[in-house]
């Protein structure tokens, strides 16, 4: 069953409900019900119409009848089978609809992306449909939106981020500002380091956070399973010397969608991007091996 995505485009995912069985319900108009389960709103074919003609905008393909009845029996199976990930994205996906102008803003920007996290989620039906319409329709770009798998992620990633103090009238630092370094190393076997180190000053305090993770990584298709194994957690602060903590961490496992892209802002740069929550995320920039 498929987990959409292309949620770090158009939505998240949400917690998983109980498993209820489906029904047809028929209703005035084109609007009929075409099946529901446990959660709102149930699935409706102005729904189906409206969901297909946004992919048809962002890939640049027109679906052929057949292949709009296989898109609309695949989704009525993310309803019938409650899957709520899919049901979840494609309801979010959904106010989309008719916002032309954002549509046109992710088409240019992020179309190819968008093709290569279909092509990962090759188990899903109605991303197969997806895809076969968009080789048919553009078979010059197959290369170009290869699937990224494991040996992609092979390497070391960083990202900094900060935030200048602005000064007072004798040029002292003055405010707070803060600066961040995060990077994750994968090596061939799938073990990986993380670390994160955050500093934040407010006048002559400061504070220090950071952290180091060892575990394993894989990935399973939109996914990436972080198995977070040991590692410790510090907390250093000049001012308030009882926050000051060394702790270890518990081993968990964390299942984050993921993509990989090039950086337009920085000489196209390799970027390994995931997401954090609902509408946050993090992204990394290939590292040179030298």
């Amino acid at each position: 069953m498929r987990s959409k995505p292309i949620c770090f485009l158009l939505s998240k995912y949400a917690i998983s409900l109980l498993f209820a069985s489906s029904f047809i319900i028929k209703a005035c108009g084109q609007n009929h019900v075409m099946a529901t389960a446990t959660g709102e709103p149930p699935l409706s074919q102005v729904m189906i119409m409206q969901y297909t003609a946004i992919y048809e905008f962002l890939l640049e393909i027109k679906l052929t009848p057949p292949q709009k009845g296989r898109i609309q029996d695949g989704l009525i199976q993310y309803w019938k089978h409650n899957n709520v990930d899919a049901i979840t994205q494609t309801i979010a996906d959904l106010k989309y609809y008719g916002n032309t102008n954002e549509l046109q803003s992710l088409r240019n920007t992020s179309e190819n992306i968008i093709v290569e996290a279909f092509r990962r989620d090759a188990n899903d039906s109605v991303s197969k449909i997806f895809m076969e319409a968009y080789d048919a329709e553009h078979p010059e770009r197959i290369s170009s939106t290869k699937a990224n798998g494991f040996a992609d992620l092979v390497g070391n990633w960083k990202r900094t981020d900060g935030l200048l103090a602005e000064t007072n009238y004798n040029d002292q630092p003055a405010g707070v500002s803060y600066t961040e370094s995060e990077t994750i190393n994968i090596s061939a076997d799938g073990k990986f380091k993380h670390t994160k180190v955050h500093s934040h000053y407010s006048g002559a305090c400061s504070q220090v956070d950071g952290k180091t993770e060892y575990g394993k990584v894989r990935v399973e298709g939109t996914k990436l399973i972080f198995e977070i194994r040991s590692g410790s957690e510090i907390v250093k602060d000049n001012c308030s010397p009882s926050l000051n903590q060394h702790v270890n961490i518990k081993s968990r496992k964390e299942c984050l969608p993921w993509t990989i892209k090039t950086n337009p802002h920085n000489n196209n740069v390799l970027t390994l991007c995931w997401n954090t929550g609902d509408a946050t995320g993090v992204c990394f920039e290939k590292q040179s091996s030298e």
